[in-house]
């Protein structure tokens, strides 16, 4: 977790992407991911049309990112813009991938339990995790 942020090869490191990797790499940490280990070969000819492949380093919302989840230990690929809050007409808090076995309000105790064991802070906006914190 001590990798520190870093774009997409093909992103350029202009202030709207460096402003947006800040944020998606807290977010990142924040649900308890990181970047992976293992190296990932970006996809030949990705421009910003949201090419299908997946991406090392924050690769903006529209392309998926090569992460690993330290809660349930598996590796994922993951939209940036699923990891979001969304506000609006249907606001939500950011929401963990899709099969991680600590996601929802009904695993909020051993989400919280297990964000402890990993010396991880409780994401604020995780109510449910923060009323089993210890």
């Amino acid at each position: 977790m001590t990798t520190p942020p870093f774009l997409s090869s093909f992103l350029r490191p202009n202030p709207r992407n460096v402003e947006s990797l800040q944020a998606a790499w807290a977010r990142k940490l924040e649900l308890g991911y990181t970047t992976r280990t293992e190296p990932v070969d970006e996809p030949k000819g990705c421009t910003r049309t949201r090419c299908a492949g997946v991406h090392q380093g924050y690769p903006g919302s529209e392309h998926r990112w090569a992460l690993h989840c330290l809660l349930c230990n598996v590796d994922i690929e993951v939209f940036y813009s699923h990891m979001r809050e969304r506000t609006g007409k249907n606001p939500a808090p950011p929401r963990r991938h899709k099969g991680c076995k600590f996601s929802g309000p009904s695993r909020a105790q051993v989400r919280a339990a297990r964000y402890a064991e990993l010396g991880l802070p409780l994401p604020a906006w995780d109510a449910d995790a923060l009323a089993h914190a210890a």
